[in-house]
C-alpha cells in the first residue's frame, strides 16, 4: 500500500495521469488539430475527384490531376504527424513504467480479460479467459482503458 491506497488503484491513478499528459501533448503539439484539417482538404479533393469521374469530365480531372502531388504531401504529413509526438511520449512512458514496475515489483492482479499478444488471446481474439498482470502489463492495460475514456470525454468536452 502507498499512501494507504490499494496498489491497483496507484497504478490506475498513475495510468490515468500518463494518459491525460499524452492527451494534452497531441492538443498542445496541435497533432489531432492539422490531422483533422488535412484530413478535411483530402476528403474535399477526393470527392470533388469522384463526382468529375462520374460526370465523365476530362477537364475537371486534368484541373485536379495537377493538384495530386498537393494532396500526396498532405496524406504523407497525415501519415508521419502521430509520430510527432513519440518523441514526448516514449521516454516518458519508458520513465513512468520503469517507476511503476520498481515501486510495486511483486503486485500481481488476475483479470478476466487477456490481451496478451500472442496468438491464443488477443490475435486469436480469445480475450475473455482469466488472466495474470503484474504492474507493468497492468499499467499498460489501465493506460489503454483510461487514454480511451479520456479520448471520449475530451473529444465531447472540446467540440462544444
Amino acid at each position: 500500500m502507498v499512501l494507504g491506497l490499494e496498489d491497483w488503484i496507484i497504478i490506475f491513478l498513475a495510468a490515468g495521469v500518463f494518459s491525460l499528459i499524452v492527451n494534452f501533448a497531441n492538443r498542445i503539439l496541435g497533432i489531432r488539430k492539422r490531422t483533422n484539417e488535412l484530413q478535411k482538404q483530402v476528403n474535399a479533393y477526393q470527392k470533388e475527384y469522384q463526382e468529375a469521374v462520374k460526370k465523365n469530365d476530362e477537364t475537371e480531372m486534368a484541373r485536379l490531376k495537377k493538384r495530386e502531388p498537393e494532396v500526396m504531401k498532405m496524406m504523407q504529413e497525415m501519415l508521419f504527424l502521430p509520430f510527432k509526438n513519440m518523441i514526448v511520449v516514449i521516454p516518458m512512458f519508458l520513465i513512468v513504467i520503469w517507476m511503476v514496475g520498481s515501486a510495486l515489483p511483486n503486485f500481481v492482479i488476475d483479470l478476466p480479460i487477456a490481451l496478451h499478444l500472442n496468438g491464443n488471446e488477443l490475435l486469436g481474439l480469445n480475450v475473455f479467459q482469466s488472466s495474470t498482470y503484474g504492474s507493468r502489463g497492468f499499467f499498460i492495460l489501465s493506460s489503454v482503458i483510461s487514454g480511451l475514456v479520456i479520448e471520449g470525454i475530451a473529444g465531447k468536452l472540446l467540440k462544444q
